[in-house]
């Protein structure tokens, strides 16, 4: 894509990992949240969106993770009820639904309002980082069209 945006925020949160047949161990983790936004021409305002609103929208997102303990929130519940390990990719993925979710919103309350919509948006990633040398990322395939 030749035009992207990215926007950064970050979530501290504690969980429980089990691999294997070893012994759950709970642990916490930082980490730093890129969303790039993508799309193969400008919009209105020759902008893809307004950073700003990029920015709220991803702190949105990561409030609802920050200083929490996963091991309590229900979304991360195989249907058995057992816990997941929310691994940096499961979070990712998190991530991505919610921001989605609140992007999709944000595009039905503007997109004939003001022409602040996002329809030139044809790509979301989402990036978390939990060190300066590890990361993971999710993304959907074909997602052109997100908001149109």
């Amino acid at each position: 894509m030749p035009y992207s945006i990215s926007v950064k925020d970050r979530m501290m949160y504690s969980h429980t990992f089990t691999f294997g047949d070893g012994v759950p161990f709970t642990t916490g983790c930082t980490s730093v949240v890129t969303a790039t936004l993508e799309g193969e021409a400008l919009g209105p305002h020759e902008i893809l969106i307004d950073i700003l609103v990029a920015q709220q929208l991803l702190r949105e997102c990561c409030a609802l993770y920050d200083h929490k303990n996963l091991d309590t929130l229900a979304e991360f519940r195989r249907a058995d009820s057992s816990l997941m390990n929310t691994t940096v990719e499961v979070m990712a993925k998190a991530i991505y639904q919610q921001l989605l979710l609140r992007l999709r919103s944000h595009h039905a309350e503007h997109s004939s309002a003001d022409g602040k919509g996002l329809g030139a948006i044809t790509g979301l990633r989402i990036t978390l980082e939990e060190s300066d040398v590890a990361s993971a990322s999710y993304w959907e395939a074909n997602a052109k069209g997100l908001f149109t």
